[in-house]
């Protein structure tokens, strides 16, 4: 197999939305015969990039387990295997993380999953006692009525201070392709974190000013933007009412909100 056919795979693989990645994958075996090496190869580049979920079981190049092919869920102290076009968690074993995760913050983003996510899933890989690393992932998947959304937000706690970037991938696919990719990078709190109450009042605190920021972008598009792409008067020879048109549309907020 040339080298151009394999980077041609991995780049179709990079690009899928991590929600349609059995359904990519599939395709790409029917139509290409991709040899299963080839598409192995692929995914765990796909995974250093974004990490995915399955079963409520994150699989990320931060939890892969150096000593073997799994990956590890700190906070279920589990090993496991996936597969991916079955959607499906394999070979699960008990595991003793050296360094503990603490309970109460487990807790406290446990609790702030039910209050403002539909579809979330968290972990945490610590390193020592006041280092670790939290993953969250937010999805709201609707292929039936074609469309896949994810909210990934990745934070680093060190020594009281606290880092983050936020992802969300959008991809509306009914008879058309509309998708949308925004990267929130360089997060940062200026007041140390001292506990789990600080940390997650933090990733309150920014997940609101993002979603306040891309709703403000949406309004943006709906007045100004769509506006300007359109002519002035469609084939009705009537005047299009942009406001009431396109205002009913919510893509940032529908992927983290319930309502």
């Amino acid at each position: 197999m040339s080298v151009k056919f394999e980077e041609l795979i991995t780049s179709l693989i990079q690009s899928a939305p991590s929600a349609e990645l059995p359904e990519v994958i599939n395709s790409l075996k029917a139509i290409s015969a991709a040899s299963q090496s080839t598409i192995d190869d692929a995914l765990t580049e796909y995974i250093k990039q974004q990490p995915i979920v399955i079963s409520d079981y994150i699989i990320s190049s931060l939890n892969k387990d150096p000593h073997s092919s799994k990956y590890i869920d700190y906070v279920k102290q589990e090993k496991f295997a996936f597969d991916i076009t079955r959607q499906d968690i394999i070979d699960v074993e008990p595991y003793t993380p050296e360094a503990p995760v603490d309970s109460n913050l487990v807790k406290k983003l446990q609790q702030y999953s039910d209050d403002y996510f539909q579809d979330y899933t968290f972990t945490i890989i610590p390193e020592s006692k006041d280092n670790y690393a939290i993953i969250i992932i937010g999805e709201k998947l609707n292929k039936e009525n074609f469309y896949t959304g994810k909210w990934h937000s990745q934070y680093q706690v060190s020594n009281g201070s606290i880092t983050g970037s936020i992802n969300l991938d959008i991809h509306y696919f009914e008879d058309g392709n509309v998708r949308l990719k925004y990267n929130e990078s360089n997060i940062s709190s200026e007041a140390s974190v001292s506990n789990a109450s600080d940390v997650v009042n933090f990733i309150n605190q920014t997940d609101n000013s993002i979603e306040l920021k891309l709703i403000d972008q949406f309004q943006h598009l709906n007045q100004q933007s769509f506006k300007n792409l359109r002519r002035l008067l469609p084939v009705t020879r009537s005047k299009i009412n942009w406001g009431s048109a396109i205002g009913n549309y919510r893509l940032g907020s529908d992927v983290v909100h319930k309502n």
